[in-house]
């Protein structure tokens, strides 16, 4: 008898029933949808031995199995765990090998390997590849030395969008007609066609330096990844369709995927049908300024067909009454994906708390006196809406700084055991600390939320997408007045006001395992604190 993998146990956890429910479905696409803290990559990992296990029962193929995770140093972080759990059994530890029938990998890196091998067995371009000394930003900056910030920041967002989104420029000019085709609408529409235009050109020469220099820029990778694997496709690369096809496809923070990320998978998938298996949180989405579309979560079944979907609801970071109230605050967007996330119990009544002072000063000084009558060693995240936050925090005497690279390190001096250290809500996510006290709670064009508009251009290329994905469904192009106030309504329905600061705010509140802390101004309150302060178990302290 062969020993097995106990995929019910996972680093030293049992898992709950939803999680083995997950695992245990062998369903061709498969979605589940995890809160903060439910051990989502546990849950990864036990999917992973259960696939494992049946190979050791059956001893049939060995398994091809690719991980895909976010970022570089989570993709470390999650092969090194997966590692840790299969290698522990003696009939995979016989087989293994880097790369044989287990990959971990980020969507570049998978693309750059793709890239490669397809340079070296088609022989269609330079086999080493140079990644590109200039961003889109940098190059507008040297080639166009008048071009003012915001218009740099604006075409720079544009490019890099319709890129991520897979958009053509005559897609966004024929979309922008549809949009604005009344008389009264013909100054936004000739303005934003102008803009098309002139961004047509500038990304037109971009692309013509990269060649000319024989580079290539990170999106690239995407694009040529994708055009490849349809090549090997229509080519029959047996050397490539054996690399990479894949009988299991997982894909971590699956909330975070652009439509390019998309349509890379869907390209793989022509190769060999294998079965997807996606972890996410759509109450998570909150980085759609640089290229992630929520619907590809929320509407999941319409873009990869028939779907077995499973929630694990059961948290194991924070407590009950923060689990409830952030659920609740998230939920206001009606259009997130229902779940009930479960807390765990803790006899702290004072589990939310707001500290009201009447200036920008009170709040900041209130923080000397709650430090001290922290326990000892605890860990304390302080979280802005933007990284320039910092610079309140530094205005704190009581106070001693290290910057790096990646975080601010605080000390205290009258409490050096405490662990405190500076996020912004975005860098905040995916990390955890006893407390976490958010800070910029104003009401503000730079507060939380930030109410720094979308431009109107940036809002037409995603909603761009949506419609093309809508045109495929239908199989023809829909255009036309009553189409049109049809979408429109669709679309201003989908997502409530600050929907994705909303978001970004649950994150910051769920990143506490034991209570989170809210600095606020008299009178300056941000909406969200004016709206939380009507929900059981918040608690407000006025200070002098």
């Amino acid at each position: 008898m062969r020993s097995e993998l106990d995929y019910k146990f996972v680093e030293g956890y049992s898992l709950d029933r939803q999680q083995v429910e997950s695992i245990e479905n062998d369903s061709q696409n498969t979605l589940v949808v995890a809160g903060a803290g439910t051990g989502k990559t546990t849950t990864i990992i036990g999917k992973i031995k259960w696939i494992l296990n049946r190979w050791i029962r059956d001893r049939r193929n060995i398994p091809r199995i690719l991980v895909i995770s976010f970022t570089h140093a989570t993709r470390i972080e999650l092969e090194k765990r997966i590692l840790a759990e299969i290698l522990s059994n003696d009939e995979i530890l016989k087989i293994y090998h880097p790369g044989v029938f287990l990959m971990v990998e980020t969507f570049h890196s998978l693309a750059l390997k793709i890239v490669k091998e397809t340079r070296q067995t088609m022989r269609a371009g330079p086999g080493k590849i140079r990644l590109a000394k200039l961003g889109f930003g940098d190059f507008l900056k040297q080639t166009r030395p008048g071009i003012s910030e915001d218009t740099t920041e604006i075409y720079e967002r544009l490019y890099y969008l319709t890129r991520n989104y897979h958009i053509e420029y005559q897609d966004l000019r024929q979309f922008t007609n549809i949009k604005y085709p009344n008389f009264w609408q013909k100054k936004k529409r000739l303005e934003n066609l102008d803009t098309i235009r002139r961004l047509e050109e500038l990304s037109q020469k971009y692309k013509t330096t990269l060649s000319s220099a024989g580079e290539i820029d990170f999106v690239s990778f995407l694009e040529e990844a994708i055009n490849n694997t349809l090549g090997a496709i229509n080519t029959n690369n047996l050397k490539l369709l054996e690399k990479f096809c894949f009988d299991f496809v997982i894909i971590d923070e699956y909330q975070d995927i652009s439509p390019l990320e998309y349509s890379l998978i869907k390209k793989l998938r022509q190769m060999r049908r294998f079965r997807l298996f996606c972890v996410g949180d759509d109450w998570q989405t909150i980085y759609q300024f640089a290229g992630s579309e929520i619907d590809l979560i929320l509407n999941f079944k319409k873009y990869w067909g028939e779907t077995k979907v499973f929630k694990i609801e059961q948290t194991y970071r924070f407590p009950e009454q923060l689990a409830k109230l952030s659920g609740d605050f998230v939920m206001k967007n009606r259009s997130q994906l229902v779940k009930n996330i479960r807390g765990i119990n803790c006899l702290d009544p004072d589990q939310i708390i707001e500290i009201n002072g009447p200036s920008e000063r009170t709040d900041l000084n209130a923080l000397f006196f709650f430090f001290l009558s922290l326990p000892r060693n605890a860990r304390i995240f302080l979280i802005g809406r933007y990284n320039f936050d910092i610079k309140r925090i530094l205005q704190c005497e009581f106070l001693e700084f290290k910057i790096s690279t990646s975080e601010l390190k605080i000390s205290m001096q009258k409490r050096p055991d405490l662990d405190i250290r500076f996020y912004s809500a975005h860098k905040s996510k995916g990390l955890q600390a006893d407390y976490v006290f958010i800070i910029n709670c104003r009401d503000a064009t730079l507060g939380f939320p930030s109410q720094v508009e979308e431009k109107d251009l940036i809002t037409i290329t995603k909603e761009t997408f949506l419609w093309k994905e809508q045109n495929k469904k239908l199989g023809r192009l829909r255009r036309g007045g009553l189409f049109m106030r049809a979408w429109n309504f669709l679309i201003t329905t989908r997502e409530c006001e600050f929907a994705e600061e909303r978001r970004l705010f649950y994150v910051a509140m769920t990143r506490a395992r034991k209570k989170v802390i809210f600095l606020t101004v008299q009178n300056k309150e941000s909406p969200f604190i004016l709206e939380l302060r009507e929900e059981d178990n918040f608690k407000s302290y006025l200070i002098d």
